[in-house]
């Protein structure tokens, strides 16, 4: 089985790492000074219970690699127009592509049925360029439940959790799914099969549009966010908004808000991936998080004021870090529905 991580960073070479002790032949596509080190050293992965080092080719130039088997895509949001381009020698006619992606999916609305079937959020893929280019009907959605950084260029170290929960946009339980998981319990990872992988991405938005954003904005790690009790209470005002657009949308959430706020205190000294990014001066994923739900609050008539605020202040702050990709679209500027 060929197996190459888009995007071997944090979370993509965590699991490129995990993958490649397997039977399946991983590559990794990297860039910078990250796959300067890959190429000489290898990758090392460290985790609270072990550490390795494997060698899988890497490379910026996918044509390198031919078509696979299974892309796992974990490319940044906002970077996925350009990513989507450059994976067209990766992709054949039965290539599986698992789309990892913080913030609302670009393939969200596929098979999703109703009134919204098949619509594009320009937050999230302008001109569905994405969509087009890489085919929504060969995706399989992934919600990653797991803390993970790059130390240095060339070494991931995994913080806690590795749950890679998967699921097909239509619902099923295909036999492609099962081979997904498959390869993935196979590494090491937890993979759980769901027919139900949007609510998955909505319970996983309360944490991406609360205290992601309200990091970046303080500079600070997970844990004050939670633990004081005023920064408490202003994410779990954004996680309301964000569970009642969800449910607008016919989404069940299955888990309790409070339930969300002790799993992020567990994992208090994280510094989360938009915070990393802001420090690091990289861009920063903004539009396809939370501006993805200011958009959706204006496309459902969800009322969104603190979200609104929130995106507001972010979006700001990246342009002032010079860190913001401008979309040319602005959801807070969208009437009411």
């Amino acid at each position: 089985m060929k197996f190459c991580v888009f995007g071997a960073g944090a979370v993509g070479g965590f699991v490129g790492g995990m993958v490649a002790r397997t039977s399946s032949e991983v590559s990794l596509v990297a860039r910078g000074d990250h796959l300067t080190a890959l190429k000489k050293n290898g990758l090392r992965v460290v985790t609270p219970d072990e550490e390795f080092t494997v060698t899988p080719p890497a490379t910026d130039d996918p044509a390198e690699l031919g078509v696979q088997d299974v892309v796992f895509l974990s490319a940044k949001a906002h970077a996925l127009t350009a990513a989507a381009e450059a994976m067209r020698p990766l992709i054949g006619p039965d290539t599986i592509i698992v789309s990892a992606q913080n913030g609302i999916p670009f393939w969200y609305f596929h098979a999703h049925g109703g009134q919204l079937d098949g619509h594009t959020l320009q937050t999230v893929d302008p001109g569905s360029r994405i969509a087009g280019t890489i085919g929504c009907e060969r995706v399989i959605g992934c919600v990653i439940t797991s803390s993970n950084t790059v130390v240095e260029p060339g070494v991931v170290r995994n913080i806690g959790n590795r749950i890679f929960a998967i699921g097909e946009p239509d619902g099923t339980l295909s036999p492609r799914l099962n081979d997904i998981a498959e390869i993935l319990t196979e590494a090491g990872l937890d993979a759980p099969t769901t027919p139900a992988i949007r609510s998955e991405v909505w319970v996983k938005m309360w944490g991406n549009v609360s205290f992601s954003p309200m990091a970046a904005l303080t500079m600070s790690k997970l844990g004050p966010l939670v633990e004081r009790d005023d920064l408490q209470r202003l994410g779990v005002s954004i996680m309301e908004e964000v569970q009642a657009v969800g449910e607008a949308l016919g989404v069940p959430f299955h888990q309790k808000i409070a339930d969300r706020v002790e799993g992020t205190r567990k994992v208090s000294g994280h510094k989360t991936s938009i915070l990393q990014d802001l420090e690091a001066g990289r861009p920063m994923e903004v539009d396809g998080i939370t501006g993805a739900v200011v958009e959706l609050g204006r496309l459902t008539g969800v009322e969104t004021p603190m979200i609104d605020l929130t995106y507001a202040l972010l979006r700001q702050r990246a342009r002032e870090a010079g860190l913001y990709p401008e979309i040319g679209f602005d959801p807070l500027a969208l009437p009411d529905a």
